[in-house]
């Protein structure tokens, strides 16, 4: 018997809701112009004989090139029974013009839908609200449910605009250029690489150069005269080069970041014939780079 009586009563609720369904008629289309779609998924859960309500994540698709995302809630009211494994509504968005600013859909909207056993079409009408009452959604499809899942009409839904996600930062800008290449000259003496006080100061005002504007790589490249042989000269150039690498590391820099090198006589400041003693050609040249 009880059994009996609830078949009753829900048999009572359903026709009551066709009934209201059919006193609301089919609407035509709303008028105005189509703006978009608005698609929403419905959260599942447990439903009710009379009343429930389900959580919504929407999207609304513009005409114009631009995605909006909504979330909200759907009042039901009809026959609800068993468990709503979810489902996808589908609304086509009207508005008054085709010029609608962001967060247009955002409000409370009333109105029945139509049944998702019956069909869309059947006893549909569109939910109308948003912000100032003029968005009409007219419902397309619904997808996702079984027999009377989804309610036999639903009454009011509301929308809340999510908040666009945040503009990317803009990229670092680029790194700064490194610092020019500075040059500077220690001479020798005849057929020597040990330091003049003279080469020590120029090393020194080389050095502090390289700490003040953050040089970490230095290349210093040693010379010879024309006297005697290349072999001979290519060592001797060396020497000097190392020479001057072993006085800057010891006044503070890092000789990892120092390369040395030997030209011998074949890089000339001021050319000249074989075996001639030009100083200007026994020299280390002191290159900072970046």
């Amino acid at each position: 018997m009880k059994s009996t009586g609830f078949r009753r009563s829900v048999s009572g609720a359903a026709l009551a809701v066709a009934v209201a369904m059919s006193a609301g008629g089919a609407n035509a289309d709303p008028s105005g112009v189509k703006v978009g779609t608005l698609t929403c998924n419905v959260a599942s859960g447990w439903g009710f004989v009379f009343g429930s309500s389900r959580d919504l994540h929407c999207t609304f698709v513009p005409n114009k090139p631009s995605v909006e995302h909504y979330t909200g809630t759907i009042s039901k009211f009809g026959v609800d029974i068993g468990y709503t494994d979810g489902g996808v509504l589908v609304w086509a968005v009207f508005a008054p013009s085709s010029d609608i600013g962001a967060g247009a859909l955002d409000g409370d909207y009333v109105g029945a839908t139509a049944n998702a056993t019956v069909g869309v079409g059947v006893g549909a009408s569109v939910l109308i609200g948003g912000g100032d009452k003029s968005i009409a959604l007219q419902p397309l499809s619904v997808e996702g449910n079984t027999g009377l899942n989804v309610a036999g009409g639903i009454g009011a839904i509301s929308l809340h605009a999510e908040a666009p996600p945040p503009a990317p930062p803009p990229p670092p800008p680029p790194p700064p250029p490194p610092p020019p290449v500075k040059t500077f000259i220690v001479f020798f003496d005849f057929n020597k690489s040990d330091l003049s006080d003279k080469a020590l100061e120029v090393i020194g005002e080389a050095v502090t150069t390289a700490k003040a504007n953050g040089f970490v790589k230095v290349l210093v490249t040693g010379h010879t005269d024309t006297v005697g042989s290349d072999s001979y000269n290519q060592d001797l150039s060396v020497r000097r080069a190392q020479s001057v690498k072993d006085e800057m590391v010891k006044e503070g820099l890092d000789g990892s970041g120092i390369s040395v090198d030997g030209k011998s006589f074949h890089d000339p400041l001021v050319p000249t014939g074989p075996d001639v003693k030009e100083p200007q050609n026994r020299r280390a040249v002191i290159d900072l780079g970046g």
